[in-house]
Protein backbone atom coordinates (compact mmCIF):
# COMPACT_ATOMS: atom_id res chain seq x y z
CA UNK A 1 0.00 0.00 0.00
CA UNK A 2 2.60 2.32 0.96
CA UNK A 3 4.90 0.95 -1.92
CA UNK A 4 1.74 2.26 -4.11
CA UNK A 5 1.16 5.88 -2.32
CA UNK A 6 5.48 6.08 -2.81
CA UNK A 7 5.11 5.77 -6.79
CA UNK A 8 1.90 7.53 -7.41
CA UNK A 9 3.52 10.45 -5.40
CA UNK A 10 6.96 10.68 -7.45
CA UNK A 11 5.14 10.07 -10.62
CA UNK A 12 3.03 13.40 -9.73
CA UNK A 13 6.43 15.40 -8.92
CA UNK A 14 8.07 14.00 -12.00
CA UNK A 15 5.30 15.12 -14.42
CA UNK A 16 5.15 18.23 -12.38
CA UNK A 17 8.69 19.22 -13.25
CA UNK A 18 8.55 18.23 -16.99
CA UNK A 19 5.28 20.47 -17.47
CA UNK A 20 7.61 22.91 -15.76
CA UNK A 21 10.89 22.03 -17.81
CA UNK A 22 8.61 22.45 -20.99
CA UNK A 23 6.88 25.68 -20.28
CA UNK A 24 10.33 27.39 -19.46
CA UNK A 25 11.95 25.63 -22.80
CA UNK A 26 8.97 27.25 -24.93
CA UNK A 27 9.40 30.35 -23.24
CA UNK A 28 13.11 30.64 -23.74
CA UNK A 29 14.60 33.52 -25.15
CA UNK A 30 17.50 33.51 -27.63
CA UNK A 31 18.95 36.51 -29.11
CA UNK A 32 19.54 35.38 -33.15
CA UNK A 33 18.08 33.00 -35.08
CA UNK A 34 19.29 32.10 -37.92
CA UNK A 35 19.04 29.60 -41.44
CA UNK A 36 17.65 28.67 -44.25
CA UNK A 37 14.62 26.37 -44.01
CA UNK A 38 13.64 24.89 -41.04
CA UNK A 39 14.80 22.71 -39.69
CA UNK A 40 18.35 23.82 -40.67
CA UNK A 41 18.53 26.87 -38.27
CA UNK A 42 20.72 27.96 -35.40
CA UNK A 43 17.70 26.72 -33.75
CA UNK A 44 17.23 23.27 -35.38
CA UNK A 45 14.60 20.89 -34.80
CA UNK A 46 13.34 22.60 -31.48
CA UNK A 47 13.05 25.80 -33.22
CA UNK A 48 9.19 26.09 -32.10
CA UNK A 49 10.43 25.72 -28.14
CA UNK A 50 12.43 29.16 -28.54
CA UNK A 51 11.37 32.54 -28.61
CA UNK A 52 14.03 35.29 -30.58
CA UNK A 53 15.11 39.12 -30.51
CA UNK A 54 16.09 38.39 -34.28
CA UNK A 55 15.34 36.34 -37.01
CA UNK A 56 16.58 36.22 -40.46
CA UNK A 57 16.07 32.86 -42.94
CA UNK A 58 16.70 32.52 -46.30
CA UNK A 59 14.01 30.70 -47.45
CA UNK A 60 11.20 30.11 -44.67
CA UNK A 61 11.23 29.59 -40.51
CA UNK A 62 9.89 28.44 -37.57
CA UNK A 63 9.88 29.52 -33.91
CA UNK A 64 7.57 29.47 -31.03
CA UNK A 65 7.91 33.98 -31.28
CA UNK A 66 9.36 36.72 -32.11
CA UNK A 67 10.11 39.96 -30.29
CA UNK A 68 12.02 42.33 -32.98
CA UNK A 69 12.79 42.07 -36.20
CA UNK A 70 12.39 38.31 -38.13
CA UNK A 71 12.54 38.23 -42.20
CA UNK A 72 11.76 34.99 -44.52
CA UNK A 73 12.42 34.52 -47.76
CA UNK A 74 9.72 33.05 -48.40
CA UNK A 75 7.45 32.55 -45.49
CA UNK A 76 7.33 32.52 -41.41
CA UNK A 77 5.66 30.46 -39.31
CA UNK A 78 5.45 31.51 -35.24
CA UNK A 79 3.45 29.13 -32.94
CA UNK A 80 3.36 31.50 -30.12
CA UNK A 81 3.32 35.95 -29.80
CA UNK A 82 4.97 38.27 -32.15
CA UNK A 83 5.98 41.65 -30.95
CA UNK A 84 8.04 43.78 -33.52
CA UNK A 85 7.86 43.03 -37.35
CA UNK A 86 8.14 40.61 -39.47
CA UNK A 87 8.45 40.06 -43.17
CA UNK A 88 8.02 37.27 -45.70
CA UNK A 89 8.24 36.85 -49.80
CA UNK A 90 4.94 34.70 -49.94
CA UNK A 91 3.69 33.93 -45.97
CA UNK A 92 3.51 34.72 -42.77
CA UNK A 93 1.30 33.00 -39.70
CA UNK A 94 0.95 33.80 -36.28
CA UNK A 95 -1.07 31.38 -34.41
CA UNK A 96 -1.09 34.18 -31.19
CA UNK A 97 -0.78 37.79 -30.57
CA UNK A 98 0.62 40.54 -33.33
CA UNK A 99 1.95 43.43 -31.65
CA UNK A 100 3.62 45.05 -34.44
CA UNK A 101 3.70 44.82 -37.96
CA UNK A 102 3.34 41.86 -40.51
CA UNK A 103 4.44 42.55 -43.86
CA UNK A 104 4.17 39.31 -47.14
CA UNK A 105 4.21 39.35 -50.64
CA UNK A 106 1.05 37.24 -50.84
CA UNK A 107 -0.55 36.22 -47.60
CA UNK A 108 -0.71 37.46 -43.54
CA UNK A 109 -2.03 35.37 -40.98
CA UNK A 110 -2.42 36.19 -37.16
CA UNK A 111 -4.40 34.69 -34.34
CA UNK A 112 -5.15 38.07 -32.71
CA UNK A 113 -3.63 41.57 -33.66
CA UNK A 114 -5.90 43.87 -32.08
CA UNK A 115 -2.38 46.16 -31.47
CA UNK A 116 -1.10 44.87 -35.14
CA UNK A 117 -0.54 45.92 -38.82
CA UNK A 118 -1.27 42.84 -41.40
CA UNK A 119 -0.06 44.37 -44.64
CA UNK A 120 -0.21 41.55 -47.81
CA UNK A 121 -0.76 41.55 -51.79
CA UNK A 122 -3.46 39.17 -51.51
CA UNK A 123 -4.81 38.24 -48.27
CA UNK A 124 -4.95 39.22 -44.30
CA UNK A 125 -6.66 36.77 -41.95
CA UNK A 126 -7.14 37.29 -38.04
CA UNK A 127 -9.08 34.78 -36.44
CA UNK A 128 -10.13 37.45 -33.79
CA UNK A 129 -8.98 40.85 -33.25
CA UNK A 130 -7.32 43.43 -35.90
CA UNK A 131 -6.24 46.64 -35.89
CA UNK A 132 -4.83 47.61 -39.64
CA UNK A 133 -5.40 45.83 -42.16
CA UNK A 134 -4.08 46.71 -45.39
CA UNK A 135 -4.54 43.84 -48.61
CA UNK A 136 -4.40 44.14 -52.17
CA UNK A 137 -7.56 41.56 -52.35
CA UNK A 138 -9.59 40.63 -49.23
CA UNK A 139 -8.99 41.39 -45.27
CA UNK A 140 -10.82 39.18 -42.94
CA UNK A 141 -10.98 39.46 -39.19
CA UNK A 142 -13.36 38.59 -36.33
CA UNK A 143 -13.16 42.08 -35.08
CA UNK A 144 -11.62 45.76 -36.46
CA UNK A 145 -10.38 48.40 -34.26
CA UNK A 146 -9.02 49.94 -36.12
CA UNK A 147 -9.26 50.19 -40.51
CA UNK A 148 -9.88 47.20 -43.09
CA UNK A 149 -7.99 48.53 -46.56
CA UNK A 150 -9.12 46.24 -49.48
CA UNK A 151 -8.77 46.27 -53.56
CA UNK A 152 -11.29 44.18 -53.75
CA UNK A 153 -13.21 43.04 -50.07
CA UNK A 154 -13.72 43.20 -46.70
CA UNK A 155 -15.41 40.91 -44.16
CA UNK A 156 -15.52 41.16 -40.43
CA UNK A 157 -18.11 40.64 -37.52
CA UNK A 158 -17.48 44.62 -36.10
CA UNK A 159 -15.48 46.66 -37.08
CA UNK A 160 -14.61 50.21 -34.96
CA UNK A 161 -13.14 52.36 -37.88
CA UNK A 162 -13.15 52.49 -41.21
CA UNK A 163 -13.80 49.88 -44.08
CA UNK A 164 -12.53 50.54 -47.43
CA UNK A 165 -12.54 48.13 -50.62
CA UNK A 166 -12.83 48.55 -54.44
CA UNK A 167 -15.94 46.50 -54.53
CA UNK A 168 -17.50 45.13 -51.02
CA UNK A 169 -17.40 45.85 -47.33
CA UNK A 170 -19.69 43.31 -45.34
CA UNK A 171 -19.54 43.62 -41.24
CA UNK A 172 -22.52 42.63 -38.58
CA UNK A 173 -22.12 45.82 -36.55
CA UNK A 174 -20.01 49.05 -37.95
CA UNK A 175 -19.70 51.91 -35.52
CA UNK A 176 -17.69 54.49 -38.07
CA UNK A 177 -17.86 54.51 -41.77
CA UNK A 178 -17.93 52.14 -44.87
CA UNK A 179 -16.69 52.96 -47.86
CA UNK A 180 -16.91 50.99 -51.11
CA UNK A 181 -16.91 51.14 -55.14
CA UNK A 182 -20.07 48.87 -55.04
CA UNK A 183 -21.30 47.31 -52.15
CA UNK A 184 -21.77 47.61 -48.39
CA UNK A 185 -23.80 45.64 -46.21
CA UNK A 186 -24.34 45.43 -42.20
CA UNK A 187 -26.18 45.24 -39.84
CA UNK A 188 -26.27 48.04 -37.40
CA UNK A 189 -24.34 51.18 -38.90
CA UNK A 190 -23.66 54.00 -36.33
CA UNK A 191 -22.16 55.96 -38.65
CA UNK A 192 -22.25 56.26 -42.43
CA UNK A 193 -22.25 53.72 -45.25
CA UNK A 194 -20.89 55.50 -49.32
CA UNK A 195 -20.74 53.52 -51.84
CA UNK A 196 -20.95 53.61 -55.83
CA UNK A 197 -23.76 51.43 -56.42
CA UNK A 198 -25.92 49.67 -53.34
CA UNK A 199 -25.88 49.99 -49.33
CA UNK A 200 -27.56 47.14 -47.33
CA UNK A 201 -27.93 47.12 -43.73
CA UNK A 202 -30.82 46.15 -40.75
CA UNK A 203 -30.27 50.08 -39.29
CA UNK A 204 -28.48 52.78 -40.85
CA UNK A 205 -29.07 56.40 -41.09
CA UNK A 206 -26.71 58.00 -43.11
CA UNK A 207 -26.69 55.79 -46.37
CA UNK A 208 -24.90 57.39 -49.81
CA UNK A 209 -25.88 55.60 -52.64
CA UNK A 210 -27.81 54.99 -55.66
CA UNK A 211 -29.49 52.55 -54.07
CA UNK A 212 -29.98 51.99 -50.70
CA UNK A 213 -32.02 48.96 -49.05
CA UNK A 214 -32.40 49.55 -45.49
CA UNK A 215 -35.08 47.65 -43.80
CA UNK A 216 -35.99 50.43 -40.63
CA UNK A 217 -35.84 52.92 -44.09
CA UNK A 218 -37.97 54.30 -46.73
CA UNK A 219 -38.19 53.37 -50.70
CA UNK A 220 -40.61 55.88 -52.53
CA UNK A 221 -41.31 55.53 -56.07
CA UNK A 222 -42.40 58.71 -58.37
CA UNK A 223 -42.90 60.79 -60.90
CA UNK A 224 -41.63 64.09 -61.68
CA UNK A 225 -40.75 67.04 -63.75
CA UNK A 226 -38.18 69.95 -64.13
CA UNK A 227 -38.16 73.17 -65.79
CA UNK A 228 -37.20 71.82 -69.33
CA UNK A 229 -39.92 69.41 -69.01
CA UNK A 230 -37.82 66.37 -68.45
CA UNK A 231 -40.42 63.62 -67.33
CA UNK A 232 -38.30 61.12 -65.05
CA UNK A 233 -39.80 58.04 -63.08
CA UNK A 234 -37.84 58.37 -59.56
CA UNK A 235 -36.48 55.67 -57.07
CA UNK A 236 -35.66 57.22 -54.09
CA UNK A 237 -34.34 54.92 -50.81
CA UNK A 238 -32.32 55.27 -48.02
CA UNK A 239 -32.08 55.34 -44.23
CA UNK A 240 -34.14 57.99 -41.41
CA UNK A 241 -32.03 60.82 -42.41
CA UNK A 242 -30.13 60.53 -45.84
CA UNK A 243 -31.23 58.32 -49.27
CA UNK A 244 -30.16 57.98 -52.87
CA UNK A 245 -32.34 59.19 -56.03
CA UNK A 246 -31.98 56.70 -59.03
CA UNK A 247 -34.34 57.89 -61.92
CA UNK A 248 -35.08 57.22 -65.91
CA UNK A 249 -37.08 59.13 -68.24
CA UNK A 250 -37.49 61.53 -71.61
CA UNK A 251 -37.99 64.53 -73.01
CA UNK A 252 -41.15 65.41 -75.01
CA UNK A 253 -40.71 68.77 -75.63
CA UNK A 254 -36.93 68.50 -76.84
CA UNK A 255 -37.44 65.82 -79.31
CA UNK A 256 -33.52 65.60 -79.84
CA UNK A 257 -32.86 64.52 -76.03
CA UNK A 258 -35.29 61.59 -75.69
CA UNK A 259 -33.46 59.81 -72.92
CA UNK A 260 -32.71 60.97 -70.11
CA UNK A 261 -30.64 59.36 -66.45
CA UNK A 262 -30.70 60.94 -62.72
CA UNK A 263 -28.77 59.89 -60.03
CA UNK A 264 -27.98 61.51 -56.47
CA UNK A 265 -28.96 62.03 -52.80
CA UNK A 266 -31.04 63.81 -50.60
CA UNK A 267 -31.26 64.28 -47.16
CA UNK A 268 -34.12 64.77 -44.89
CA UNK A 269 -34.13 68.20 -43.10
CA UNK A 270 -37.44 68.29 -41.35
CA UNK A 271 -40.21 65.80 -41.23
CA UNK A 272 -43.42 66.83 -39.40
CA UNK A 273 -46.91 64.88 -39.40
CA UNK A 274 -47.86 66.43 -42.51
CA UNK A 275 -45.11 68.18 -43.79
CA UNK A 276 -41.28 67.21 -44.44
CA UNK A 277 -38.73 69.44 -46.17
CA UNK A 278 -35.93 67.56 -48.50
CA UNK A 279 -32.58 69.02 -49.66
CA UNK A 280 -31.29 66.96 -52.67
CA UNK A 281 -28.41 67.02 -54.94
CA UNK A 282 -29.02 65.40 -58.14
CA UNK A 283 -27.06 64.86 -61.49
CA UNK A 284 -29.33 64.97 -65.00
CA UNK A 285 -28.05 63.50 -68.01
CA UNK A 286 -30.26 63.98 -70.97
CA UNK A 287 -28.81 62.32 -74.50
CA UNK A 288 -29.85 61.42 -77.84
CA UNK A 289 -26.46 59.17 -78.33
CA UNK A 290 -25.42 61.36 -81.00
CA UNK A 291 -21.51 63.14 -80.70
CA UNK A 292 -23.07 66.59 -79.95
CA UNK A 293 -26.82 65.70 -78.56
CA UNK A 294 -26.42 65.45 -75.11
CA UNK A 295 -26.38 67.29 -72.06
CA UNK A 296 -25.33 67.46 -68.31
CA UNK A 297 -27.04 69.50 -65.37
CA UNK A 298 -25.91 68.86 -61.92
CA UNK A 299 -27.66 70.88 -59.45
CA UNK A 300 -29.29 71.59 -55.76
CA UNK A 301 -32.99 71.81 -55.05
CA UNK A 302 -35.10 72.18 -51.90
CA UNK A 303 -38.16 70.29 -51.84
CA UNK A 304 -41.28 70.68 -49.90
CA UNK A 305 -43.06 67.90 -49.38
CA UNK A 306 -46.44 67.50 -48.83
CA UNK A 307 -47.77 64.38 -47.18
CA UNK A 308 -51.31 63.53 -48.64
CA UNK A 309 -52.06 60.51 -47.11
CA UNK A 310 -50.09 58.05 -45.39
CA UNK A 311 -48.16 57.03 -48.25
CA UNK A 312 -48.91 59.43 -51.13
CA UNK A 313 -47.28 62.59 -51.48
CA UNK A 314 -46.70 65.40 -53.52
CA UNK A 315 -43.60 67.81 -53.76
CA UNK A 316 -42.53 70.82 -55.78
CA UNK A 317 -39.30 73.27 -54.97
CA UNK A 318 -36.83 75.75 -56.71
CA UNK A 319 -33.26 74.36 -57.77
CA UNK A 320 -30.01 75.74 -58.69
CA UNK A 321 -28.22 73.97 -61.44
CA UNK A 322 -25.19 73.81 -63.56
CA UNK A 323 -25.48 73.21 -67.40
CA UNK A 324 -22.87 71.72 -69.39
CA UNK A 325 -23.87 70.81 -73.13
CA UNK A 326 -23.03 70.65 -76.82
CA UNK A 327 -26.48 70.57 -77.83
CA UNK A 328 -27.39 73.85 -80.29
CA UNK A 329 -30.43 74.23 -78.23
CA UNK A 330 -28.35 74.83 -75.04
CA UNK A 331 -29.80 78.76 -74.19
CA UNK A 332 -32.88 77.04 -74.31
CA UNK A 333 -32.18 74.44 -72.01
CA UNK A 334 -31.33 77.11 -69.25
CA UNK A 335 -34.16 79.97 -69.28
CA UNK A 336 -33.40 81.33 -66.09
CA UNK A 337 -29.69 82.43 -65.82
CA UNK A 338 -27.53 83.73 -63.41
CA UNK A 339 -24.29 83.32 -65.97
CA UNK A 340 -23.36 81.59 -69.24
CA UNK A 341 -20.80 81.30 -71.39
CA UNK A 342 -19.86 79.49 -74.72
CA UNK A 343 -16.54 78.34 -75.57
CA UNK A 344 -15.20 75.57 -78.51
CA UNK A 345 -18.75 74.50 -79.24
CA UNK A 346 -19.69 74.28 -75.38
CA UNK A 347 -22.55 75.97 -73.63
CA UNK A 348 -22.03 76.22 -69.87
CA UNK A 349 -24.38 78.40 -67.68
CA UNK A 350 -25.61 78.38 -63.99
CA UNK A 351 -29.65 79.01 -63.71
CA UNK A 352 -32.63 78.55 -61.72
CA UNK A 353 -35.25 76.14 -62.43
CA UNK A 354 -37.87 74.11 -60.72
CA UNK A 355 -38.69 70.48 -59.70
CA UNK A 356 -42.23 69.10 -59.19
CA UNK A 357 -43.36 65.68 -58.48
CA UNK A 358 -45.82 62.91 -56.72
CA UNK A 359 -44.67 59.52 -55.07
CA UNK A 360 -45.74 56.80 -52.97
CA UNK A 361 -44.08 55.44 -49.87
CA UNK A 362 -43.72 51.97 -50.63
CA UNK A 363 -41.65 50.89 -47.31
Amino acid sequence: MKRNYYFSLISSMLLFLVTIFSELSAQELRPVHLGFFYPLSTNGAAAANYSNNLSIHALAGLSGGETGFAIYGLGGLVKGDVTGFQSAGLWLSVSGQLQGAQVAGLVSRAGQADMGVQVAGLVNSAKQGSGVQLAGLVNTAATVEGAQLAGIANFTGRVSGIQLSGILNQAKDVDGVQVSGLVNKAGTVKGMQLSGLINIAETSDYPVGIINLISDGEKRIGVSVDENLTQLVSFRSGGKRMYGILGLGSNFYHEDLPYALETGVGIRLLDRKILRLDLEGSHIWGTNFEKWGGYAKSGLRLLPVAKLSKRLQLYAGPSLNYLNTRNPDGPDLAKYKIWDRYRSQTFKAVHWGFNAGIQVNVH
